[in-house]
């Protein structure tokens, strides 16, 4: 079934924190953006301010002298408006002798240009303009940048909140779409896997798509299972070829051999029956590789067991490990079986009778005289067959569970039998792989999410 865990390796994953950061970074250039026009545009208005005081003020010097201008200052100055920027003002005489204001001349400020300024005016940032009146007075005129400050503070405060909004909303949603893409996947996914294991009906039960239509997808998924009929009605072909030339050839056989057994009994001549019993040993090779083709064809396009009825594992291990305590002795091998009591498995037990059996014959085949055999079934179910013999070369390994695959000696059988072990393990629900044993070749059966274990 599928995980639907959120990892860094899902595509949708890492499209939905993508889209995420994309919202993000579009949320601070958003907040900079607006945060500096605002900034230029509020700096504008206290300029055009300054200026209309300035000229108010000049005119004031014009019509009333240095007095009144000097009492209006005072005025000014005195008052602190409720809201906005906090105003200040300064005046200077032709020897530069403060005569008003809470400002005094800022040095390096140009009156004479009538020069722009922004300073610091104890815990008050001021953005001030100095001009040259007549006869030489000075005027300055200042707004505080303080409300400029508190207006950025708050907009910076309330574009967070939104950016956290539209952050968390963004995620959430991306996850939500990369949890449905994820789970339609996944499911795909596990159609190819239940078609490999042997489940020729396994299709899609993906959603195509919404109601615009099939998205791409479910034109995927529609693709994969119109592969599937196709595939599975050549392998359904096979088996009725397959089948009906192992009748048609198996029973002629079977009669040829009877009837060479018949010659057999009216035979006296040696040399004769020699032949004859060479040709019956070459009947029963091919005999016995039609029936492990039909063994084959059957277990593989029987598809996942049906049958959930529980078996001692244990007690067929331990009857095989009898059995072939007399096979070993005969080929001169040091056969041992370590078997855990009670364990169990679901399914066919004469189908795990022919899987174990199978490892022990191939064992038994390549291991040299001398060479250790161990048989080990343990919990979970987990089944090894291990040997010290020659080992299965790297290249060999790859193919080994293939049909018609054997190692490089001994030259013997038709290499049949690890593929039916391979697909009698994936009707189970189980694995099946070979490693390097060192020396040796290691035999493991076990659970398709039990991970690479090295025997015990």
């Amino acid at each position: 079934m599928p995980t639907h865990r959120f990892t860094f390796a899902s595509i949708a994953v890492r499209q939905a924190l993508l889209s995420t950061l994309v919202t993000l970074a579009a949320m601070v250039f958003l907040a900079t953006a607006a945060s500096f026009a605002i900034e230029r545009s509020m700096r504008a208005d206290l300029q055009r301010m300054i200026d209309a005081d300035i000229d108010g003020l000049a005119e004031i010097m014009v019509d009333g002298g240095p007095a009144e201008l000097v009492r209006r200052a005072i005025d000014r100055t005195a008052w602190r408006p409720s809201a906005g920027a906090r105003a200040y003002y300064g005046i200077a005489d032709a020897n530069a002798v403060r005569r008003a204001g809470n400002i005094g001349v800022p040095r390096g400020v140009d009156a004479g240009r009538s020069q722009v300024a922004e300073i610091s005016l104890g815990d008050d940032r001021v953005l001030l303009r100095a001009t040259r009146l007549r006869g030489g007075w000075t005027l300055v005129v200042g707004r505080s940048l303080r409300g400029i400050e508190a207006l950025q503070h708050r907009l910076r405060v309330d574009f967070l909140g939104v950016a956290v909004v539209a952050v968390v909303a963004t995620l959430i949603a991306g996850l939500a779409v990369a949890a449905r893409l994820r789970a339609r996947v996944e499911a795909l996914s596990q159609t190819f896997t239940r078609f490999e294991r042997g489940d020729l009906a396994a299709r899609s039960s993906i959603d195509r798509g919404g109601t615009a239509g099939i998205d791409e997808l479910g034109q995927l998924a529609r693709h994969v299972d119109e592969h599937f009929d196709w595939t599975q009605a050549l392998l359904i072909a096979q088996r009725e070829i397959s089948d009906n030339i192992a009748h048609e050839l198996r029973t002629p056989l079977v009669h040829l051999d009877t009837r060479l057994l018949g010659a057999l009994g009216h035979n006296h001549d040696d040399i004769v029956a020699a032949e004859l019993h060479l040709a019956r040993s070459n009947i029963r090779s091919i005999v016995s590789l039609f029936d492990a083709l039909l063994d084959l064809t059957l277990a593989e396009t029987g598809g996942p067991t049906t049958d959930t009825s529980s078996f001692d594992l244990s007690e067929i291990a331990a009857d095989l490990a009898e059995l072939y305590t007399a096979s070993a002795e005969e080929a001169a091998l040091d056969f041992k079986a370590r078997i855990t009591p009670g364990v169990t498995q679901r399914g066919e037990a004469m189908a795990m009778t022919r899987l174990i059996a199978n490892l022990l014959d191939n064992a038994f085949k390549y291991a040299p005289a001398g060479s250790k055999v161990q048989l080990i079934v343990v919990a979970g179910p987990r089944i090894i067959v291990e040997d010290n013999g020659p080992g299965i070369a790297a290249a060999d390994a790859e193919h080994i569970f293939l049909r018609f695959r054997r190692a490089a000696a001994p030259d013997t059988g038709h290499g049949l039998g690890l593929a039916l072990v391979k697909i009698i393990a994936a009707r189970h629900g189980l694995s099946a792989r070979v490693e390097d044993a060192g020396p040796g070749a290691r035999f493991i059966i076990e659970r398709h999410d039990a991970g690479t274990k090295g025997s015990s």
